[in-house]
């Protein structure tokens, strides 16, 4: 048994070895040159559901799951009418051309609310050295309710220049799994993030 920095609990060789690997599957679309760091809190409770995991076909995914990679997609420039017939693959090597790079704050899955912020507070000192010795990006952008918790850590340790946000808090979109109130209420995360990333330049 190890014992996880995300949890600070025992867990199991699997809950390694799942580490290991959307750690590997986030490094093949890794660009040598981050240009825009999207931040969220914690990646996918499910293997099948990782942005850096090229679902085939798309039904693998969840329909939360799916709705957030093609936001995701959008924010980096690719065409919202391309993302029906999307082969997640290309849609991947076209988010890392374009110098996109999706990081999380716990590099391990948290669905508790309580343990996640205590995990990202506790975490925030790593993530900067992640930040300045590893990603070394042109700019941050916080993806998700909960990465607000590192928000004044980042802006206090050198970082306000190059955090993007949304209303001085991160990017969300409260119907992200919702088709029919995200339609209704315009709530679209990626051309939000869209937006707002050409003024940070």
């Amino acid at each position: 048994m190890s014992q996880c920095d995300c949890t600070e609990t025992e867990v199991s060789e699997s809950h390694v070895r799942e580490r290991i690997t959307r750690l590997e599957q986030a490094t093949r679309f890794r660009p040598v040159h981050i240009r825009i760091l999207l931040l969220d809190a914690a990646p996918a409770g499910t293997p099948e559901d990782d942005f850096y995991y090229p679902a085939t076909p798309r039904s693998g995914r969840s329909l939360a799951s799916r709705m957030y990679f093609d936001e995701l997609a959008v924010a980096s420039g690719i065409e919202r009418d391309s993302l029906a017939t999307i082969d997640e693959s290309t849609a991947l090597a076209d988010f890392q051309r374009r110098g996109f790079f999706l990081a999380h704050i716990a590099e391990c899955p948290i669905a508790d609310a309580t343990e996640l912020r205590s995990a990202i507070n506790r975490l925030a000192p790593t993530l900067l050295r992640r930040l300045e010795a590893s990603y070394k990006p042109k700019f941050v952008a916080p993806v998700g309710m909960a990465a607000a918790e590192v928000i004044p850590f980042l802006q206090m340790s050198g970082w306000k220049d190059r955090l993007i946000l949304a209303k001085d808090g991160p990017f969300e979109d409260p119907f992200l799994g919702d088709p029919q109130n995200q339609a209704e209420f315009g709530t679209y995360l990626g051309d939000a993030l869209l937006r707002a990333i050409p003024a940070a330049r």
